[in-house]
């Protein structure tokens, strides 16, 4: 009697099995995502590489810009709909009243920005040369901060605007003798001066972020799809941790950039979707830095807890969120 008991439950239990209607597919969302051409984007280019945003049922319309600051503008003209950037564009966005937000952080690193520098061997040699910055990004960011702690006022050098594309040959040419910028173009730069080229930064002045940000009225309609761009990065994350050679090669060839060049700052870099407290505090002291210079007129500090969108982190990974949103 026990037996047939027995047989009796486990037969039902096969046929409901047997009888559960099976999953239905993921129905693709459409994201128009503007992102850079650089290491700062590893997830990313790891997650499109891995076809991660597609098991997640991201439709992705990529759209690929040099810096972050190109790629939040073009959020901001409606031609993206999310995009990847520095968090000192992201400042001067919210600064100037734009209704933008970020829904989590993808990359820090302590030293990828410096000055490379033609034919000087110490950075008070800068004062009275022509330096070549990217206005608005955090090369003007980190050349400020950086002249600061070399007591050199902003009016002793002559500050000449390029690309970061352009710093290479105008360094090389002897149109500039230095350049603030970043990885990789720093390292390509330096490299092409040769014997002449000398590279200046700080570890502990300054870290970069670059987060994934959008118009707040976009990501708040959109929560299931940033859902899904989240879980596509974070399954990048846990690849570029659990294979960090496989990834910089991946990286790399995506890039076009030799391993070894990038494999010089990976590791002074850390690939990670978060929303830490630190970020807040960097963006708070990057107003007051755009303030003091006041490029925006009549701006005041933006409470930037209403410039963070924790709802999809939240949704996927919680323990990665250590804002305190009580504030």
């Amino acid at each position: 009697m026990q037996r047939a008991a027995i047989i009796l439950i486990l037969s039902l239990l096969v046929l409901g099995c047997q009888s559960k209607t099976p999953a239905e597919p993921v129905r693709p969302l459409p994201l128009r995502l503007a992102y850079t051409t650089q290491p700062d984007c590893a997830l990313v280019h790891i997650a499109a590489a891995r076809g991660y945003f597609q098991e997640e049922g991201v439709l992705l319309q990529p759209s690929l810009f040099g810096y972050g600051r190109q790629a939040l503008a073009a959020v901001i003209e409606g031609k993206a709909d999310l995009a990847t950037v520095a968090e000192t564009p992201f400042v001067f966005a919210a600064l100037n009243g734009k209704r933008i937000s970020l829904v989590a952080s993808i990359f820090t690193s302590w030293q990828n920005n410096g000055i490379v520098a033609r034919g000087l061997t110490s950075p008070t040699e800068l004062r009275g040369k022509r330096i070549a910055y990217t206005p608005g990004t955090t090369s003007e960011m980190f050349l400020d901060t950086f002249l600061m702690v070399q007591r050199i006022e902003r009016s002793e050098v002559t500050l000449v605007g390029l690309s970061p594309q352009q710093m290479p040959a105008a360094l090389a040419a002897g149109e500039v003798d230095a350049a603030s910028t970043w990885n990789p173009t720093m390292k390509e730069a330096a490299t092409g001066l040769g014997a002449a080229g000398r590279v200046f930064y700080d570890p502990y002045l300054y870290t970069k972020t670059y987060v994934l940000a959008g118009n707040r009225s976009y990501i708040t309609a959109n929560q299931d799809l940033v859902q899904r761009v989240l879980r596509a990065l974070l399954k990048a994350e846990a690849f570029a941790s659990l294979h960090p050679a496989e990834a910089r090669t991946m990286v790399a060839a995506t890039l076009k950039l030799s391993p070894e060049l990038l494999g010089e700052f990976w590791n002074v870099s850390r690939f990670r979707v978060s929303l830490e407290h630190s970020l807040i505090l960097l963006l708070e002291e990057e107003s007051r830095w755009a303030l003091r210079r006041k490029p925006v007129p009549e701006a005041a500090m933006p409470n930037y807890l209403e410039h963070i969108d924790v709802r999809p982190l939240r949704e996927v990974k919680p323990e990665a969120i250590k804002i305190n949103t009580r504030r």
